[in-house]
């Protein structure tokens, strides 16, 4: 999925760490085949080539997420979209902090964009495009079920003291021998290496949606990888924002929803999800200086 995956873990003493190592990355390997949009040869790559058709069969973990990102768009208005996938595939084509070649072709792809016309059967475990020509992207909101899942292998082996990074998003079992928890430090926004934020966690997971090193330019503007509604809109590059809950999948899908809202429209989906955290951060600007340069004033938590 394009994302570097880290384990650290304390393996209690008659457990092989290589075996049970080796079990997480085959188990991420095998999420990559189902949920990533990278992959031409990916089960979402599959889907999208025959769901407009008819019901298509898809896997548990596929349905599991395609369903909890339906939910949020749902509890989100549409903030959170898992049908941008023409658009996300779009400005990313061109690199990342490059000028976007065809600005209209960004409102023409908006346009095949609509979680409304994706029907999920539970029962039948099936995926039914109403509209033709949608594409997925679950990449925000997939990269913490992955992180889960290593997790839930770990625990199968044995394994229950662990941290698991996936792309920065950072979710751990039980804490540490004799700690309370784990030490996470969070790096939103400015120079990379500066810490706003730290944390201890246990049994929970951390997700961080922001614009330092994924945007494009759009005329003049820049504008954030977490696209927002509308064919010519940009999500805002200088906010930044950090969201704990008890699980990856939750924290991940929030943090991009919520950066797509922005501060002063996130309560009410917050409010929906009473057990998760948001903390945000936002840049100052400082002339001649590009916003995912400046200067940090980290904000306070909600």
């Amino acid at each position: 999925m394009g994302v570097v995956v880290r384990i650290a873990a304390y393996v209690p003493a008659g457990i092989n760490p290589a075996r049970a190592f080796r079990a997480a990355f085959d188990r991420v390997r095998d999420l990559e085949r189902k949920l990533s949009s990278y992959r031409d040869d990916s089960e979402l790559r599959q889907v999208e080539r025959k769901a407009w058709q008819s019901p298509t069969p898809v896997s548990a973990d596929f349905a599991r997420v395609l369903g909890h990102a339906i939910e949020l768009a749902r509890q989100s208005d549409g903030a959170f979209d898992p049908t941008l996938g023409r658009v996300t595939r779009l400005v990313r084509a061109g690199g990342w902090g490059e000028t976007l070649s065809e600005p209209s072709a960004l409102e023409a792809v908006w346009k095949l964009t609509g979680w409304r016309h994706v029907e999920l059967d539970p029962e039948s475990r099936t995926v039914f495009f109403r509209r033709r020509g949608l594409q997925i992207d679950l990449g925000g909101i997939a990269k913490g079920f992955v992180a889960d899942e290593i997790l839930e292998t770990l625990r199968s082996g044995g394994i229950f003291q662990a941290l698991v990074s996936v792309g920065g998003d950072i979710a751990v079992g039980a804490p540490p021998p004799g700690k309370p928890g784990w030490s996470v430090a969070i790096d939103q926004i400015g120079d990379r290496g500066d810490a706003e934020i730290r944390l201890l966690l246990r049994h929970q997971a951390v997700s961080t949606s922001g614009s330092r090193e994924r945007y494009f330019l759009l005329d003049d503007q820049m504008c954030s990888h977490v696209v927002a509604r509308g064919g010519s809109s940009c999500a805002d590059v200088s906010t930044a924002v950090s969201v704990v809950a008890a699980s990856g999948l939750k924290a991940d899908g929030l943090a991009t929803a919520l950066l797509v809202l922005g501060r002063e429209r996130s309560d009410a989906l917050l409010s929906r999800y009473p057990d998760a955290r948001a903390y945000w951060a936002t840049e100052v600007p400082l002339a001649g200086r590009l916003p995912h340069g400046h200067t940090l004033a980290p904000e306070s938590q909600r």
